[in-house]
């Protein structure tokens, strides 16, 4: 009978150790606070996820908190812009085409795409399958307008076979987020410093295009080389088929005089927009299309470019200089 009694105990322990576990996994108790621009956020983090000291940066939206899980190759990069900057109308179907492309999906009803409520927030949630660091994953994207702030979370899910249940606690951390404050002061400043950063918008244009800059940012390529990165959006005026690549045949950056070679990210980069934006400068764009894109540069040093052009495609456009941002 004391040895039932006995069995009976340390099942009853299992089981609640078990169930204990279980809670754990959900959401981590400590509440995240993260700012930008002078809006601050704060959210719960699924359980067993760990918030990185330093953020990862991302390229184009500015990444304010990165994380990621600790028992699987799942991931999180949370990006801020002023909400003023993003129109919620037609936005929905939208995205979702622009998705479809981005990911390869023949049709733009295979892209998960569902309108929620994160507290009084409209949001928009996405999901589809993909691959990072080779590995296939779960992209979970939500697209959240607060007050002041427009927010993406993008969650790449290992697809494991845990990835519902996963689903389901990304879910409830995502539930959790909120804007918490908004000072108009750093706001001003943010966009002050973020002007600084992205420099002076170069305009190229002729009959058959138009090349416009959008930011410039440094990141780390192969074998740890420091490259800057020009995005600019690409817009086709010709009859003829053509690629955003071509900014490589007319313009020529240049530091101290002497030429700079083009850079390559590395396979496994964290600089998952910037890939997309590398691929983009292939596709073939019809007239009156446009993209996103992006020009990659080894840099030599931290001394100013002199990005110059083609004088035969844009006569008489002058030398522009590009500060390197930190």
């Amino acid at each position: 009978m004391r040895k039932m009694k006995l069995k009976l105990t340390i099942l009853l322990l299992g089981v609640a150790i078990f169930l204990l576990s279980g809670c754990t996994q959900k959401l981590d108790k400590a509440k995240q606070s993260f700012d930008h621009q002078g809006i601050s956020y704060e959210m719960q983090l699924p359980g067993g996820w760990k918030r990185d000291k330093e953020v990862r940066s991302d390229y184009g939206l500015q990444t304010v908190l990165s994380a990621e899980d600790t028992k699987s190759n799942s991931y999180l990069f949370i990006t801020s812009i002023p909400v003023k900057e993003v129109q919620y109308k037609g936005f929905g179907e939208e995205t979702r085409e622009k998705i479809k492309e981005r990911y390869n999906y023949k049709k733009t009803e295979d892209v998960y795409m569902k309108e929620i409520k994160i507290g009084d927030a409209p949001a928009y949630k996405y999901t589809v399958n993909t691959s990072y660091k080779d590995k296939s994953v779960w992209a979970h994207l939500y697209y959240i307008w607060t007050e002041h702030g427009f927010v993406q979370m993008t969650f790449y899910s290992a697809d494991d076979n845990s990835y519902e249940k996963r689903s389901e606690i990304i879910d409830e951390a995502v539930a959790t987020f909120k804007e918490v404050d908004f000072d108009e002061t750093k706001a001003q400043k943010g966009l002050i410093d973020q002007e600084k950063e992205e420099g002076d918008v170069i305009t190229i244009e002729n009959k058959k295009l138009k090349m416009e800059t959008t930011g410039v940012r440094q990141i780390t390529g192969t074998d740890n080389k420091k490259l800057l990165a020009i995005r600019y959006t690409f817009t086709n005026l010709a009859l003829e088929a053509v690629q955003p690549a071509v900014w490589k045949e007319y313009v020529v950056a240049k530091q101290n005089e002497k030429p700079l070679r083009f850079g390559e990210l590395p396979e496994d980069t964290s600089f998952l927009d910037v890939k997309e934006l590398v691929m983009a400068q292939s596709k073939e764009l019809k007239q009156g299309e446009q993209v996103e894109s992006v020009v990659l540069y080894e840099l030599l040093d931290k001394s100013r470019i002199e990005l110059s052009f083609s004088q035969e495609e844009f006569p008489e456009k002058e030398p522009v200089g590009v500060v390197i941002p930190e």
